[in-house]
Order: structure tokens, then C-alpha cells, then sequence
């Protein structure tokens, strides 16, 4: 490439005095350069005369060539270096429901200062995560702690589950889930959230019973909607919120069981600049948090 370059410019400039000046060399290891070429192509570039130098027939056919591979060369350096930075790449990244205000803060930032990087954006379940970590399809995801994967974890948000129902229904404000005991279930399906199916079910079963679930859902919206039409309760994560559904009630509990930790998962040792970039600020993100 340096060798293109430089028949490139001697090709603009056609002196061999001023071209070895541009390129910062002597005129004889330009002279060298240029014969090089012209050996393992096998023909001249240049013809040498009396009038100075020109392009030879070849040269002129080959100059046209040589310009578009310096300057895509020129182009992928460039990209390459803006990579490098973090200023551009592709970065994958899977989220749940737990995320869906952090993830989305921390790519209009990420936006912000790097705006070369593409983000691709999935909606997954923490096996899924997990699994598309493994695979390689995903670089970070916002997985429930613990987990028996040996990925690289940054603490990022604490959840409860908590119960809620609709102010309809004959149930106190301060009823826990022992209360419940009879009461039909709407919950999200065991499908799109294993990792939260079960854990209501532990806290349940602590409570001495199996809740009946009478509707799975895909999300946690149609739960919501569904208790509040009255057709039973629910168990939802605490950061979920029922601001958007009038005639709810939410029912808090103390019980440690009900509390987990959601992490930044990669795999360790990822090099991946974007990835980086993102990392820093989901890190000036926790600092700022109480």
C-alpha cells in the first residue's frame, strides 16, 4: 500500500524530485519503489525522458485502479480507527423487562457521544440471554442474579416482586401473599420468563401454597390489565408499576426472598470498543443512583 501510494502521487505529480519530497523520502528510494513495481506487475508505469516523466500507456490504465484502493484503504483505516475508539462498531445487546427505562436512557447517551455505533436491541428472557451470550449473539445482556454462567457481571438494578389487585376485590391493603391462598393468578408465562415464573412460585410455596393460575400472559401490561378488569391477582416485579392502571392496589412486602439483583452480563475477555463505551456509561449511571 505504501508502494501504491506512492506511484499514486507520482502519478500527480509526475517529478521524481517533488514526489520523494511529499512522501518525506530520498529520490532514490522512490526511484526503487516505483522499479519494484513496475518488476512484479512487468511493465513500466513511467516513461523517462528528455521532456521528463510521463505515464506510460500501462500507467495511465493503472492509475484509475491504484486511486480507488488508496482510498478505500484510506476508508478502512479509518474505520478501523474510529472502531478502535469506540466511536464506531456494532454492538448487540438483550434486555428484559427490568431494563426497559435503564437500556434505553444509556443508548440516547451512548448516541450522544458515539453516534457511528449501531445498536441492535433484542427483548429476552435471561436463559435466552444467557444462551445467546454463549453463542456469541449477543455482546451484553441484563441477566437475573445468580447465575451459574462464567460471564463478567456488573451489578446494575435491584427488583422485588410484589402482589397486586384491583381495589374491587374484598382483599385488605396490608394482605400478603398468605392471603392469596384461594385467589386465582394471572402471571406471566413460564415461556417468555422461566427465571420469574419460578421464583414466584418459591415465595408462594414459602407462603404454603401453589398459586392457581387461571391466564399466562405474554407481558406484564396484560397482567395488569386483567386484574384490574377483576379476574384474579397478580405477582409483578416491583419496578413495573401500576401508575397507568387506575383502581390498583399494590401490596409491598418486607419478605428478603422477594428481592433479586439484575447484572450487566458479557463474556470476559470481550475486547469489543463499543462494548466498552457502553459499559463506562452504565457505570456513570450506578455512581449517580442512590
Amino acid at each position: 500500500m505504501r508502494e501504491l501510494k506512492s506511484f499514486v502521487l507520482l502519478a500527480e505529480q509526475l517529478h521524481f524530485g517533488r514526489a520523494a519530497s511529499l512522501l518525506h523520502l530520498s529520490q532514490p528510494a522512490l526511484t526503487k519503489q516505483i522499479r519494484r513495481m513496475e518488476d512484479e506487475l512487468g511493465s513500466p508505469l513511467f516513461e523517462r525522458g528528455r521532456h521528463g516523466t510521463a505515464l506510460s500507456g500501462f500507467g495511465k490504465q493503472f492509475l484509475k485502479d491504484a486511486r480507488t484502493a488508496v482510498t478505500e484503504f484510506d476508508r478502512l483505516m479509518e474505520r478501523a480507527r474510529n472502531t478502535a475508539a469506540g466511536e464506531s462498531g456494532r454492538l448487540n445487546i438483550g434486555f428484559g423487562f427490568h431494563t426497559l427505562e435503564l437500556v434505553p436512557r444509556l443508548i440516547v447517551k451512548l448516541r450522544e457521544i458515539a453516534p457511528g455505533i449501531e445498536v441492535g436491541l433484542r427483548d429476552m428472557s435471561t436463559a435466552e440471554q444467557e444462551a445467546a451470550l454463549r453463542s456469541g449473539d449477543l455482546d451484553l445482556g441484563f441477566i437475573r442474579l445468580p447465575t451459574k454462567e462464567n460471564f463478567k457481571l456488573l451489578p446494575a438494578i435491584k427488583d422485588r416482586l410484589v402482589l397486586v389487585s384491583s381495589t374491587a376485590l374484598p382483599l385488605p391493603p396490608n394482605a400478603g401473599l398468605a392471603e392469596c391462598k384461594n385467589m386465582p393468578f394471572v402471571s406471566i408465562s413460564e415461556e417468555r420468563s422461566p427465571g420469574f415464573v419460578s421464583h414466584m412460585i418459591r415465595l408462594c410455596a414459602k407462603h404454603g401454597f401453589h398459586p392457581r393460575v387461571v391466564q399466562q400472559v405474554p407481558e406484564f401490561t396484560t397482567a395488569l390489565a386483567l386484574v384490574q378488569a377483576g379476574l384474579g391477582v397478580a405477582v409483578i416485579p416491583e419496578s413495573v408499576g401500576i401508575s397507568r392502571f387506575p383502581g390498583m392496589r399494590i401490596h409491598s412486602s418486607r419478605d428478603k426472598d422477594a428481592a433479586w439483583s439484575v447484572a450487566a452480563a458479557c463474556r470476559k475477555g470481550d475486547s469489543n470498543p463499543a462494548l466498552a463505551r457502553f459499559l463506562g456509561l452504565l457505570k456513570e449511571e450506578m455512581k449517580q443512583r442512590p
